[in-house]
């Protein structure tokens, strides 16, 4: 349990199901029951687009940094099953991996080639863990919340063989990671990326994102635009270092945001920026 008595437990428990659904409360109810002290646990329940392993990497990522005093662990479900077309013998997939961070943070993940991507440089301990990942299609309730839960409780003993972090996929620095609840678009693209194309604010550029075309702004801030006008700026998320944004500033939620203009891209979409050369009025 946290070495901090002064603060729960917290954790963060993500997974593709629909928001406040039946899946969100028995995997709770299996948590309580498993852990040594709930009382002492505060579960925060996130959920993820379905089969949106690249949300499950960034929000991964963006709460794994988070300042916070207490004992911090982040279980997220979110199979790759975009990977193969093919049936999965016994429900199959590719299981779940431990990983602890310099912070202290600790991560369990079904794996995938984003779950692990966005926090990959601050891994210092990683390995698979013995948990079945066949025999039930609700793994994530049968079998995942007794593993997380004993590391919680201090029980290391599900911890199989080290992995080496080097192995972990990069994530591509032009993909859309995340969609608000306003639809602007959250991508991989750092704000260093941005400095490196030698654009500024002020700059035009043509984004080019799921076969559309529009024309935007490099802006520090998305309320530096002009109603309608899409914002390239650094957002909310990412820290030192933010993740761009795609932001198209609208006073209600009946106009066009950049999620509608852009057809509603999937986790994953890549999108190209280009430079126009001319900076704006």
């Amino acid at each position: 349990m946290s070495k901090n008595h002064h603060k729960p437990v917290l954790l963060h428990h993500l997974n593709d199901y629909a928001p406040s659904g039946l899946e969100f409360a028995e995997i709770k109810t299996r948590f309580l029951e498993h852990l040594n002290e709930p009382q002492a646990v505060v579960v925060q329940e996130t959920a993820i687009p379905a089969l949106d392993t690249i949300a499950l990497g960034f929000v991964t990522g963006q709460l794994a940094f988070a300042p916070y005093a207490g004992q911090m662990v982040i279980y997220g479900n979110c199979a790759p099953r975009r990977s193969s077309p093919k049936a999965q013998k016994n429900n199959i997939d590719h299981g779940i991996k431990y990983a602890r961070l310099r912070n202290g943070v600790e991560i369990i993940n079904v794996y995938s080639e984003y779950a692990f991507g966005f926090i990959k440089s601050e891994i210092e301990v990683f390995h698979s863990l013995n948990v079945p990942n066949q025999g039930s299609q609700f793994r994530s309730r049968d079998f995942f919340p007794r593993a997380v839960a004993k590391i919680i409780n201090g029980n290391y003993e599900d911890l199989a063989e080290p992995l080496d972090p080097a192995d972990i996929p990069d994530v591509p620095h032009n993909l859309i990671a995340w969609t608000d609840g306003f639809g602007n678009l959250k991508t991989t693209m750092r704000l260093s990326d941005i400095k490196k194309m030698g654009l500024n604010p002020g700059d035009k550029v043509q984004v080019i994102l799921n076969g559309v075309s529009m024309l935007g702004v490099v802006s520090l801030g998305g309320f530096q635009v002009d109603r309608g006008v899409l914002a390239i700026n650094a957002g909310s998320s990412g820290y030192d270092d933010p993740f761009i944004e795609l932001f198209l500033r609208v006073h209600q939620m009946k106009e066009k945001t950049a999620a509608v203009r852009f057809d509603y891209p999937e986790g994953g979409t890549e999108f190209e920026i280009k430079k126009l050369g001319t900076r704006a009025e």
